[in-house]
């Protein structure tokens, strides 16, 4: 650790690396002080417990410490003089403890052990407690155990923790304010300044039902939380907290400074944990930024743990490009033309935190300048090269065009990353033919040579322009790392091209159910279907995958590299294996070097073979099929690979069923015909768990998208709540949305692998007036409610509905008629058509979004709700809900039971 006095600066950027995972940390102790070494975790506090944020920095403080057998007992109930010795430690006092030397006699009333006696000893004169106040407690307490064996009750553990952080003043402010909670009649007189105090701190806070349970007594994971929380308020901190402006960090160091403009420096432990100060989840250490008020707590210069005070940037920045820099006088002019002092030490680093020069600096860069506001000083400290000018001319596939905002994006030929550049105000734009032509006849996916000058492009030459809506054959050359474009030898025509990848692009393997983007390899044949500039589809044309499931090795030769296996019909294979085949174990990558070791004879594995060569072997540890017998009697189960293979397990145990919307399922939940997944065990001989897949359209009620998730019915209205967070969602286009994509009565197809839903697919249907009907080719032209017409072709994989309910034919289908087409799980066309009738409007609501008539016969229906997307005109005029008024003549249609359509 070093120590100096800030002269000018604070450090310029901050480099910060994820670190893997939370661990609780505890400090390993020796009458309650830290030594050298620290301890990683307790067994019995788990990483994602949600008190692990104040127990880790607690027990690093040398505040708390766990049971002679290493446990922490977070839901332990804590005694009276454990709070007591807590709250001593923290306030930094352990000296004074160590430092008694006579023995501190209590009276009968207040009898601790002995291991607490010089703690409760400090707490007595300092105030935490009195023997008046605790003799008083005593009279009412019927407990038979000693005053400092009690269990610690929360209105008493507010006193002593707003006592110990030096806010009793405070709490005597409030002692005649009545709380919020429900049970506020429950609370002492004498606690009650400290539990207003408490909670206005933010110290603690009441229960969901909105009780404060004064006497309920306090857990060791929440009296960890109680000190924690308050140590925000400390006037000394803890021997091993440190705070101050955040001037640094690293993946190794930490950097601090205090009001003063000291500042110190501090290892970072890889095991470092970092919070914000809004929950108590664990947040990435890039969410830090400079100046931000920090604490941290360190053991002998190492940080492993740090956290946000506030984060308010104490910063005075000023950006821009630079147009001179004068060494001499050290000034730097910004395209605003003012000049900005810079001090002699200023540090220099690019965006990623690497050290330059003041002389490094190109004039035409971007740069940001930054000087602390915590520092009285007019000289900026740091500055950050943000982005050096450009100047070159290259090769490239336009990727985006914003002519709005006057950008190109291009994917460099040579550099074969993105590049985005401004247009020049004298840009100049050339087509195939080099005549002159504007911006309107560039278009995503043309191959260009464009001239870029001072980070503007001056010059773009098409070279070739977009193909769209084609099919192109060709051979893989490559394809790029972040896998968004890949380039091709082309069968015909110009010998290499790159085209970009569309979001969710979709990729054919014969042989392969579940091929994507990273299954192909330089040297296959493809077929593209580009749609728009992008590839939609790959389908690789002159090979086939042949998988081979749960077969035995037999022998490896690591000299002659021949592996012998046999199938499970008894059939021997030998393959000769290469560095190159992909080789995987317990769902980790191994060098070839360790294939020999890791896969002997006995083992089973899954391999993938194309052209009889192995391009893929995995230990098997799962097996995905079709369930063809299930026999409980005998507790034998058959699966049918996706090669076709069959495969049967006896259950020697019942192992764990995982069913889509059906929590604690068993075997007997289990069908012939389910698509499942078999887990097998570490020595591949015992199925541990059977996980189902299942994919079916639901109709959405509910979107919380703070919680991400949504609530779904079923065919049979049965609704289910499911978590989309993390899971991919794709939009009808094919391009990648977000749950805020989902709205109320919108359909999603979801894929769910046991109970988790791995992928929500959004589907519109196409909804609107039928103007033509052909029922010789089962097809239906559809105006939608925007006007486009649409032919849809039903084909004879087709079905056809009223109003959702009873089934009708093609031929019923009239022209005026309103549907809905959409496909199901299947892909089978489902057609619906709405119910119709006249009515007399009554009123609109816009509280509960429902549409009122006035009843014509005892039948009718006097309300219904209003779909969100409905069609609501006269003629085509469009019209709102709330323009409709008691008496208006209308015909409503209605799908699902819902008004998608009002005609005035």
């Amino acid at each position: 650790m070093r120590n100096k006095k800030l002269a000018s600066a604070i450090l310029s950027s901050l480099i910060a690396t994820s670190l893997a995972g939370t661990p609780v940390l505890a400090a390993e102790s020796v009458n309650g002080i830290s030594t050298n070494n620290v301890k990683l975790s307790f067994p019995d506090v788990k990483s994602d417990y949600w008190g692990i944020r104040h127990i880790s920095k607690l027990a690093l403080e040398g505040i708390i410490e766990g049971y002679e057998d290493g446990a922490y007992r977070a839901e332990n109930s804590v005694s009276q003089q454990d709070v007591l010795i807590m709250a001593v430690r923290m306030m930094g006092l352990q000296d004074e403890v160590n430092g008694l030397t006579s023995t501190t006699v209590f009276p009968d009333f207040m009898l601790v052990d002995n291991y607490a006696r010089n703690y409760v000893a400090v707490a007595l004169q300092k105030g935490l407690i009195s023997n008046e106040e605790e003799k008083e407690r005593s009279l009412s307490d019927k407990s038979k155990e000693k005053w400092g064996q009690r269990k610690a009750s929360r209105e008493w553990v507010a006193e002593i923790v707003i006592r110990a952080i030096g806010k009793g003043a405070f709490a005597q402010s409030l002692s005649q304010t009545k709380t919020s909670f429900t049970d506020n009649s429950s609370i002492s007189s004498t606690t009650l300044g400290y539990v207003n105090a408490a909670v206005a701190l933010k110290i603690v806070d009441g229960f969901e039902d909105g009780t404060f349970q004064p006497k309920g007594a306090v857990t060791r994971a929440q009296m960890a939380a109680f000190l924690s929380r308050s140590q925000k308020d400390l006037t000394s901190l803890p021997a091993h907290a440190k705070k101050g402006y955040l001037t640094s960090l690293t993946s190794g160091t930490i950097g601090l400074m205090d009001k003063e403009g000291n500042t110190s420096t501090y290892k970072l432990s890889p095991n470092a944990v970092f919070y914000g100060n809004k929950n108590d989840i664990a947040i990435d250490p890039k969410s830090f930024e400079e100046t931000y008020e920090v604490s941290i707590v360190e053991v002998n210069g190492m940080a492993y743990y740090v956290e946000i005070i506030k984060d308010e940037l104490q910063l005075d920045i000023q950006e821009g490009k630079l147009l001179k820099l004068n060494m001499n006088a050290l000034k730097a002019t910004l395209d605003d033309f003012e000049s900005y002092d810079l001090a002699s030490d200023v540090a220099v680093t690019d965006t990623e935190g690497r050290g330059l020069s003041l002389g490094d600096i190109v004039t035409g860069s971007t740069i940001q300048l930054r000087k602390s506001k915590i520092v009285k000083t007019d000289k900026y400290t740091s500055i950050i090269v943000k982005q050096v000018p450009v100047n070159k001319t290259a090769n490239g596939a336009i990727q985006t065009l914003n002519k709005d905002s006057a950008q190109i994006t291009i994917l460099g030929t040579e550099s074969g990353g993105q590049e985005t550049y401004s247009f020049s105000s004298a840009l100049i734009v050339t087509s195939t033919d080099n005549s002159l032509v504007d911006l309107n006849s560039l278009h995503v996916g043309d191959t260009v040579e464009y001239t870029v000058k001072n980070s503007e492009v001056v010059k773009i030459a098409v070279k070739k322009q977009a193909d769209v809506g084609i099919s192109v054959e060709g051979t893989l050359k490559d394809i790029s790392d972040d896998k968004t474009y890949l380039t091709i030898t082309k069968t015909a025509g110009s010998p290499l091209a790159s085209y970009l990848l569309a979001d969710n692009v979709q990729v054919r393997i014969d042989g392969l159910a579940t091929a994507s983007i990273y299954d192909i390899a330089p040297g296959d044949q493809l077929k593209l279907d580009v749609l728009n500039n992008k590839v939609t589809l790959v389908t690789v044309t002159n090979r086939s995958i042949d998988n081979l499931y749960f077969a035995k090795i037999d022998s490896y030769n690591p000299t002659s590299k021949y592996l012998t296996v046999t199938d499970n019909t008894g059939n021997p294979h030998v393959y000769k294996m290469t560095d190159t085949v992909a080789i995987s174990y317990a769902g980790t990558t191994l060098p070839f070097s360790n294939f020999s070791s890791t896969f002997t004879a006995g083992k089973y594995v899954d391999l993938l073979v194309s052209k009889n060569t192995i391009t893929q072997i995995k230990m098997s540890s799962q097996l995905n099929g079709v369930l063809t017998q299930l026999n409980l009697q005998t507790n034998d189960i058959t699966l049918k690979t996706d090669s076709g293979q069959n495969l049967t397990f006896k259950l020697q145990y019942a192992p764990t069923v995982e069913l889509a919307n059906k929590p604690n399922s068993a075997l007997s939940d289990l069908k012939v015909g389910d698509s499942v997944s078999l887990l097998l065990s570490f020595d591949q001989g015992i199925v541990t768990k059977i996980v189902t897949s299942k994919t079916a359209i639901y109709k959405t009620i509910l979107s919380n998208v703070n919680a991400k998730q949504v609530t779904v019915t079923d065919e049979a209205n049965t609704s289910y709540v499911v978590s989309l967070d993390g899971v991919p969602i794709i939009k009808p286009d094919q391009s990648t949305g977000a749950i805020t994509d989902i709205g109320l009565d919108d359909y999603v197809k979801l894929t769910f692998k046991g109970l988790a839903v791995v992928r929500a697919e959004i589907v519109r249907p196409v909804m609107g007036k039928v103007t033509a009907v052909n029922a010789a080719s089962s097809a239906l032209t559809i105006q939608d409610f925007t006007g486009k017409n649409q032919v849809i072709n039903a084909g004879t994989n087709f079905g056809v509905k009223l109003n959702g309910g009873a089934d009708w034919n093609f031929a019923s289908i009239k022209v005026g008629d309103r549907v809905q087409v959409m496909k199901d799980v299947n892909d089978k066309l489902i057609i619906q058509v709405a119910s119709t009738s006249k009515r007399e409007v009554d009123n609109y609501s816009s509280v509960v979004n429902l549409m009122y008539f006035k009843t014509t016969s005892s039948g009718d229906k006097n309300s219904y709700s209003l779909f969100p997307r409905a069609y609501y005109h006269t003629g085509t005029d469009v019209l709102t809900p709330s323009s409709f008024v008691s008496g208006d003549q209308v015909m409503i249609y209605v799908l699902d039971n819902k008004i998608v359509e009002i005609e005035k």
